[in-house]
């Protein structure tokens, strides 16, 4: 059963995070635990925080969420973990595969001679394929949350730090 963002917003504050290699990693955790151990108001909806990375960063979302569990652990607030595994598309540049026989002898840029012959008398054709090419990226995103949530354990099932 695919999960309803909507429905979830509607009934909790979701906090949407983005890791990227650049993010710090103690900024984003003292932002998560101050976010999972303010005390809910009578009128405010339970808070849940999504965090989501691409896979060459995963190592750092991973990072990011075993200290902040380990924080909320030792202030004694209790901790519920949803993992998600998805895709999505994008593109990304094509390599360029060098022609000939590797020979470093007439390397483009090279003066062959001073008349200026050689090189300027062919016109290279574009590439039919495209200078980008359009590949699945895997993506992880791990929900928090001080209160149980059904949808989320539903959809990708729950971990349970107390």
């Amino acid at each position: 059963m695919p999960l309803d963002e909507e429905a979830l917003a509607q009934k909790y504050q979701v906090m949407k995070h983005r890791i990227i290699s650049s993010t710090q990693i103690a900024t984003r955790t003292t932002t998560i635990v101050s976010r999972l151990t303010q005390p809910a108001t009578d009128g405010e909806k339970p808070a849940i925080v999504c965090l989501t990375a691409e896979a060459r960063v995963a190592s750092k979302l991973i990072s990011v969420v075993e200290i902040a569990k380990r924080d909320l652990v030792s202030k004694g607030v209790k901790c519920f973990q949803y993992n998600a595994l998805s895709s999505r598309v994008g593109e990304v540049p094509r390599e360029r595969k060098e022609k000939g026989g590797g020979s470093e002898a007439n390397q483009p840029g090279d003066d062959d001679g001073a008349d200026g012959e050689g090189d300027g008398d062919f016109q290279t054709m574009p590439d039919p394929m495209g200078v980008t090419k359009k590949r699945n990226t895997p993506v992880m995103t791990i929900y928090l949350s001080s209160v149980a949530v059904r949808e989320l354990r539903v959809a990708y099932g729950e971990q349970r730090q107390a």
